[in-house]
C-alpha cells in the first residue's frame, strides 16, 4: 500500500529520533532539523546525547535530548514525559535504535541476550509507537519511520538470528500498522539502509570467522575494503523524505530506484 509522495514542510513539526546520537540516527536528526523540524534526540549515552544536541543548537536548530533505553519502559516513560513537556506533541517518530548482537551459532546463543535484542529492536519501537500514536491520531497527522535491514528478509543473516528475527518482526509491524491507519493521516514506513559506515558495521567486521561463519565474515570485510558502505547521510535523506511525504506501507531500500525517486522527485525516474 502506498500513496504518491507529496512533500510537506516540517517547520511546524517535532521529530523524535531514537538512537539519535550517532550513525544513522545522528545524521537523521540533522536531516530533519535542516528540513525545519524541531528534533528530540534519544539514546542511552547521556554524553553523546548532549553532544549531538549541542551541535544541533549550534547550527541554529531547535533540539532537545533525553538519555533513555528503548527497552526499559520506566526509562522511556520518563524521557517521553520530559520530551513532551519541552517540545510538545511528537509528530514524527524515527525508530532507529537497534543492535546486531548476539551473534554466533544458534545452538550456543544465550537466550537472555536474544531476548534483550528483541526488546531493543522490536519491543522498543512498539513502546515508542504506543507513546506517540494517540497524539498523532488526535491531530490527524503523523509519520512513523522504522529503520530495518535486508537481514529481515529470507534467508536473513546467518548466525545473527536475533537481529534477523526481530527486524523481520519490525517489518511486519510496519506494514500491518500502515493498513490499520489508512485514511487517518498517519503514515508508517521502513527504511532498509543497506551496509552503512557505522559502529554496527565495525562490530560485525571484528567478529571472528568461527563465530559468524566464513561467508558472512568475508562479506562484511569486503564491504569495507571495496568501499561499498553507504554514508549515514544517505538513509537519513530517505528518512527525511518519507517524513515530509505521504507514502505509507512501504519498506524502501536506500539502494533502489524507489529511494532515488523519493529523495529526488523532480529527477529522472527511469
Amino acid at each position: 500500500m502506498s500513496l504518491e509522495s507529496h512533500s510537506t514542510s516540517l517547520e511546524s513539526h517535532t521529530a523524535l529520533v531514537t538512537g539519535g546520537s550517532r550513525g544513522i540516527g545522528r545524521a537523521t536528526a540533522f536531516a530533519l532539523a535542516q528540513a525545519g523540524a524541531a528534533v528530540a534526540v534519544l539514546a542511552r549515552s547521556g554524553d553523546e546525547v548532549d553532544r549531538t544536541v549541542g551541535e544541533l543548537r549550534s547550527a541554529g536548530h531547535r533540539a532537545a535530548g533525553y538519555p533513555a533505553d528503548v527497552a526499559d519502559a520506566a526509562s522511556l516513560g520518563k524521557a517521553f514525559d520530559a520530551l513532551i513537556g519541552e517540545l510538545g506533541r511528537i509528530d514524527i517518530l524515527v525508530n532507529n535504535a537497534g543492535v546486531s548482537w548476539p551473534v554466533g551459532p544458534t545452538a550456543s546463543i544465550d537466550v537472555d541476550r536474544f531476548a534483550d535484542a528483541v526488546a531493543i529492536n522490536l519491543l522498543g519501537p512498539m513502546r515508542c509507537i504506543r507513546s506517540v500514536l494517540p497524539g498523532m491520531l488526535d491531530a490527524g497527522w503523523g509519520r512513523i519511520v522504522n529503520v530495518t535491514t535486508g537481514a529481515a528478509t529470507p534467508p536473513g543473516l546467518p548466525r545473527a538470528a536475533a537481529y534477523s528475527a526481530s527486524k523481520a518482526g519490525l517489518n511486519q509491524l510496519t506494514v500491518n500498522l500502515a493498513v490499520e491507519l489508512a485514511g487517518t493521516g498517519v503514515t508508517v514506513t521502513a527504511v532498509d539502509p543497506g551496509p552503512v559506515d557505522t559502529a554496527m558495521q565495525d562490530y560485525m567486521r571484528d567478529q571472528p570467522a568461527e563465530v559468524i561463519g566464513a561467508r558472512v565474515h568475508d562479506m562484511f570485510r569486503r564491504y569495507h575494503a571495496e568501499g561499498q558502505l553507504h554514508t549515514p547521510e544517505q538513509p537519513a535523506q530517505l528518512i527525511a523524505a518519507l517524513a515530509a511525504g505521504d507514502v505509507t506501507g512501504e519498506i524502501v531500500a536506500v539502494a533502489s530506484d524507489r529511494a532515488a525517486a523519493l529523495t529526488h522527485p523532480s529527477g529522472p525516474t527511469g
